[in-house]
């Protein structure tokens, strides 16, 4: 019914439009003349609807149907856009919370491996002063035994210096006698 109504109502505007082309200064209308070039033109305006009408069809509610899903294309991609909007305030939200997270972490770790190198570095300062106590001692040792070496030999030393003023070569002969005779009864005895 809806296309009955379209296709009365252009024929009715070709016949308006026609109207005042048909008119005459001031004559009547030729009525015969003009209703028979409306038939003429409704057959001709079916021929054409009839061959060529899908295409016209198509033309016309193809662009509207394109424009409309173009439409409907750019609503989904807006509404996407949104989603992924809010799903980036969400990240973004998530991201400031997990910055804080991992900085704390981050200062726990370092924390951790602060005391864990100050712990080394007392143990390595504990076994280096061990270690130079006990070389400390050993020199210490080493040093008393050479002082007591040289301190030795001095007295030796001044002793046969005190040795040899006080005896004369011929008393320091009859001296290692004595000694070689004592030497030898108690060797005699002893056997």
């Amino acid at each position: 019914m809806q296309r009955f109504i379209k296709m009365l109502g252009l024929a009715l505007l070709f016949v308006v439009s026609a109207a005042p082309a048909l008119a005459n200064e001031g004559e009547p209308l030729p009525w015969g003349n003009f209703i028979l070039r409306v038939i003429n033109f409704a057959i001709f305006a079916w021929i054409i609807w009839h061959f060529a009408g899908k295409l016209i069809k198509q033309h016309l509610f193809g662009r509207a149907d394109t424009v409309r899903q173009r439409m409907d294309d750019a609503e989904l991609k807006k509404k996407d856009a949104e989603l992924r909007l809010a799903d980036v305030e969400q990240r973004i939200a998530n991201v400031e919370s997990e910055c804080g997270r991992l900085l704390e972490e981050g200062r726990t770790q370092a924390e951790k491996i602060r005391a864990s190198i100050i712990a080394d570095a007392e143990k390595q300062a504990a076994a280096i002063i061990a270690q130079a106590k006990a070389s400390a001692e050993q020199e210490g040792k080493t040093e008393l035994a050479a002082i007591r070496a040289r301190l030795a030999d001095e007295i030796v030393a001044a002793m046969e210096k005190d040795l040899a003023r006080e005896l004369d070569p011929a008393g320091h002969q009859d001296l290692i006698d004595k000694s070689l005779k004592n030497v030898m009864l108690k060797k005699v005895v002893l056997s």
